[in-house]
C-alpha cells in the first residue's frame, strides 16, 4: 500500500469516531413536538416513535397512547427511554378534587409495579406545570437504572411521563428539560 493510501485510510479511521458522534447527536436532536390527538406537547429528543396498546388501566380496560424516544445501540449507556403515555379519563372522575386524587393515587400506585415488587416506593403529591399529579423516583437496587416517573390530570385525559436512564449519566438538565416543558393544549 502506498503511503498516500496509508495516509488516507489512517485519516479516515481518525475520522471515523467524529462522524459517528456527530450521527448520534442528532439522531438526539431535541424537538418541541406538538401531538394533537393527545392534546399536549413536549420537548423529547428525535427520532420519536407513537404506538398504543390497550391495556388494565386505572379506569379499567382502555386504549393507552404512548409517544417515546428510545435511544439508538450508541446511546443506550445513557438514556433507556423518555415517555409519555396518556389515557381518556371519563367525566365523572373530573367532577371534583376528591376523586381526581383517587384516581392519582391509584394511577401512582399501579405504575409503581412496572418497576419494582418492593411497595414501599415513595410517591408525593406535585403539580406538573399547574396540573395535580404524583411523582416517584426508584433507584433499582441491581444494576444501574433510575426512574422518575410524574402523573398529572389535564383536560380529559392521565398523563405519565417517564425518564429511564443510567445512573452514572448526568441526567439533570435533560430530564428537566423533558417535564418542564410539558403542556397541554386549550
Amino acid at each position: 500500500m502506498s503511503l498516500s493510501k496509508k495516509l488516507c485510510h489512517f485519516l479516515y479511521l481518525l475520522s471515523l469516531p467524529l462522524i459517528l458522534a456527530a450521527c448520534s447527536a442528532e439522531e438526539r436532536g431535541w424537538k418541541n413536538q406538538s401531538i394533537s390527538e393527545g392534546n399536549f406537547s413536549v420537548d423529547m429528543p428525535m427520532p420519536m416513535q407513537k404506538t398504543e396498546k390497550t391495556e388494565i388501566t386505572v379506569f379499567g380496560k382502555q386504549v393507552r397512547h404512548f409517544v417515546r424516544w428510545k435511544p439508538s445501540s450508541m446511546a443506550i449507556d445513557k438514556f433507556k427511554l423518555f415517555e409519555v403515555s396518556y389515557t381518556e379519563c371519563p367525566a365523572s372522575i373530573l367532577a371534583d378534587s376528591f376523586r381526581i386524587n383517587m384516581v392519582l393515587d391509584s394511577a401512582v400506585d399501579m405504575r409503581k409495579k412496572d418497576f419494582s415488587e418492593v411497595d414501599e416506593i415513595e410517591s408525593q403529591a406535585i403539580e406538573l406545570n399547574g396540573y395535580p399529579g404524583r411523582a416517584f423516583f426508584y433507584d433499582a437496587p441491581k444494576g444501574n437504572t433510575t426512574v422518575s416517573v410524574k402523573i398529572c390530570i389535564a383536560g380529559n385525559k392521565l398523563y405519565d411521563l417517564v425518564v429511564v436512564a443510567k445512573k452514572d449519566y448526568a441526567i439533570h438538565d435533560e430530564m428537566s428539560r423533558f417535564f418542564n416543558s410539558f403542556k397541554v393544549n386549550n
